[in-house]
């Protein structure tokens, strides 16, 4: 029968949480060896036994709640029988490198709640291992977080950015088009790289640029973040996406 197995705690400040429910249920609280920021919740009963474990992360959303996760057999088979129930689904099925896959729903009530499976053999995230790649892949991470961003309105950036020694002798076309394609993206589509890919090309840059080309990419991703607002005819502020991902970026990157 499917049962609660994890539950995930956002928060604004995380040592700030971490010390509420440290202090107030005695939980143990640590950081997660892995490419993204989470912290791992454990808890017991009353009678000291292990209880059940949770998560603790960077909240992404103002109305982000806590969420419990059902695990289950097929995450797929799970959603599509939520929604043959009239639920919705807010984030699709994902998957956690080595671990299993999720989704987060929405119940009937506006509830929401999220789904597990367990697998092992579950691979998110795509090898980077061409500095020219990892380059591009900040840039566009930024790119597509504007809901209406337009490849065309940043292409004076993105010319300067092809320019680029780092991609002297190299196909700056095709290495874009296997970015996107290597994150199932498209180039013609504001779909926004989720956190934990984020994550993972920030920690592929941090091994595969140098201080300097890291410095570079924070810097270009800023001005293609900005692009569209300095073109004639388009006057609107940074979308709030856009923000968080350069903020990710520039908190990540070891410069």
């Amino acid at each position: 029968m499917a049962t609660i197995v994890h539950f995930e705690i956002p928060a604004d400040d995380i040592e700030r949480a971490k010390e509420f429910y440290t202090q107030l249920f005695d939980w143990k609280i640590e950081k997660h060896d892995g490419p993204m920021d989470y912290w791992m919740i454990s808890t017991t009963d009353a009678k000291g036994e292990k209880g059940l474990e949770g998560g603790l992360m960077q909240r992404q959303d103002p109305s982000q709640p806590i969420t419990n996760y059902v695990e289950v057999d097929s995450v797929d088979e799970y959603v599509a029988k939520a929604e043959s129930l009239k639920g919705a689904v807010i984030v699709p099925k994902m998957p956690v490198t080595g671990v299993g896959y999720f989704a987060v729903c929405q119940d009937t009530e506006n509830n929401v709640f999220g789904i597990w499976e367990n697998d092992p053999d579950a691979f998110a995230l795509p090898p980077l291992e061409d500095p020219a790649e990892v380059f591009i892949a900040l840039q566009v991470a930024v790119i597509i977080a504007d809901e209406n961003y337009s490849v065309d309105e940043m292409r004076m950036i993105w010319y300067e950015v092809e320019a680029m020694d780092i991609f002297k002798d190299k196909d700056f076309k095709a290495l874009e088009t296997k970015v996107f394609k290597a994150f199932n993206k498209k180039s013609s589509e504001p779909v926004a790289f989720q956190n934990f890919e984020i994550d993972w090309i920030i920690k592929c840059a941090n091994e595969k640029l140098s201080a300097e080309q890291r410095k570079l990419a924070l810097n270009t991703a800023t001005k293609l973040a900005g692009a569209d607002k300095n073109i004639e005819g388009y006057q609107k502020d940074m979308e709030r996406r856009e923000i968080v991902v350069l903020n990710l970026i520039q908190k990540g990157l070891e410069i």
